[in-house]
């Protein structure tokens, strides 16, 4: 009875397709740890002609759990990906790219770490230089965000700055998406359908 209750439900739900060809515009996909957000973002991608990673986390040679992780999205990715590994200025290297092209990056959350170090006023810059980066153009960019701000408080100042930071950076470009999807426990919610944005 169970098996059966269970095929029923899945039968009601729309199936997940990939992005069509040549899409343009900003996709955002937000979600908590080991969500799938970035299997989501590499599904809905996988279509396109030519596609760019942009893998934004530097290395971090004395965690092992981490580089571990590192490894599993690096042999995830299709050999015909080109690869563009924590660019020291991601605008620029967004704006060297071409028209056919599409874009993953993962994650917002190493951008925003590598930015740690700006005082208040440079990441504001660095933030709307980004924004601009990203909409001015005509490009099929998809986004990988983690939502942080569900867990517990952070203890430690730099901590803070950088839940603060990225969730301020996350909702802006949200704003900006032409769609926005959350990823919870290996389950995609398309946001625009289900959701309204907060005046």
């Amino acid at each position: 009875m169970k098996s059966r209750i269970y095929t029923d439900i899945n039968k009601n739900k729309s199936m997940l397709i990939p992005l069509e060809k040549n899409f343009k515009g900003l996709i955002t996909i937000t979600g908590p740890t080991k969500s799938g957000k970035s299997q989501l973002a590499e599904f809905l991608i996988k279509e396109q002609d030519s596609i760019i990673y942009i893998a934004t986390s530097k290395p971090r040679e004395n965690d092992p759990e981490w580089e571990k992780r590192i490894s599993i999205h690096r042999n995830r990715r299709p050999n015909n990906w080109k690869l563009i590994e924590h660019p020291e200025n991601i605008s620029d290297s967004i704006e060297s790219i071409v028209n056919n092209e599409s874009i993953l990056i993962d994650s917002l959350g190493g951008l925003v770490e590598q930015h740690l170090t700006k005082k208040d006023a440079e990441w504001d810059s660095f933030q709307i230089e980004f924004i601009n980066c990203l909409v001015n153009n005509n490009l099929g960019i998809v986004i990988v965000s983690e939502e942080i701000g569900w867990g517990l408080v952070p203890s430690t100042p730099i901590g803070h700055m950088f839940r603060e930071r990225l969730s301020a950076l996350s909702l802006l470009l949200s704003r900006h998406s032409k769609k926005r999807w959350l990823a919870v426990n290996g389950t995609a919610i398309d946001l625009d359908i289900i959701g309204n944005f907060i005046p």
